[in-house]
């Protein structure tokens, strides 16, 4: 279902899909920290396996960012937006100003 956001709607949205990498970005640089932290705390049987880890692990977020932001278009901005929603990346605070529909349809989305 393809929905019109306003121009005014349409800078709410910018703003709520830019926080939403970053977030992300954030939080794979948290798990990645904890992985070197075992590391260095000798919870690895080999360095080859810290490595792998990590590198499973960066590979893995990368590839979520990518399939979520990367050529992302008008028609995908609101479903997006309740993806980063449910994930936590944004709050209902950062979508106070949008319009009580396009609000009832991003909450619809979650809900399924």
């Amino acid at each position: 279902m393809y929905y019109e956001l306003s121009k005014r709607e349409k800078k709410i949205a910018r703003v709520c899909i830019d926080k939403g990498p970053d977030e992300e970005f954030r939080e794979g640089l948290e798990k990645f920290e904890a992985i070197i932290r075992n590391w260095r705390n000798s919870k690895f049987i080999s360095n080859k396996e810290a490595y792998h880890q990590l590198y499973k692990t960066i590979e893995k977020k990368n590839n979520a960012i990518s399939k979520r932001y990367d050529g992302l278009t008008g028609s995908r901005w609101l479903i997006t937006i309740a993806a980063i929603l449910k994930d936590g990346y944004i709050s209902e605070n950062d979508l106070k100003d949008l319009s009580d529909e396009t609000k009832a349809i991003i909450t619809n989305w979650n809900r399924e």
